[in-house]
Formats: C-alpha cells, sequence, structure tokens
C-alpha cells in the first residue's frame, strides 16, 4: 500500500518546473515533512496535503492516486 499515491506526478513537475522541493512546500503551504513522507510512501499524512497538491498540479486529487 505504500505505492497508492502516484508520487511521479509531483517529481516530473518539480523537474518540469526547475522548482526544489522547499519552493514546492512554500507555495502549497505543506511542511516539507509532509512532502517527504508522501514522496517516500508513508501513507501518515493529513489529506488536506494532497488537495493542496492537487491544486498546485492543476489535477484532481484523484488522480494523485495509483
Amino acid at each position: 500500500m505504500g505505492n497508492a499515491i502516484n508520487k511521479a506526478l509531483i517529481e516530473n513537475y518539480l523537474k518540469e518546473n526547475n522548482m526544489c522541493k522547499t519552493k514546492f512546500c512554500k507555495v502549497c503551504k505543506i511542511s516539507p515533512a509532509t512532502l517527504n513522507k508522501i514522496l517516500s510512501g508513508n501513507l501518515n499524512f493529513s489529506i488536506t496535503a494532497l488537495f493542496k497538491i492537487a491544486k498546485m498540479l492543476k489535477i484532481y486529487v484523484y488522480q494523485l492516486f495509483l
């Protein structure tokens, strides 16, 4: 279940927009710890973080799931 989040979407966004994780977190208004949990497969984070990330990526929340 650790691969439930499609982290490739986030990683590709960072790469395509030449954005570091710290700036991404500031713009999304999430903590770097939360982003690290999501990218590492740890599912212990708030669902609102996914809504914030989805808004940043301009996608629906369901698209973040595999």
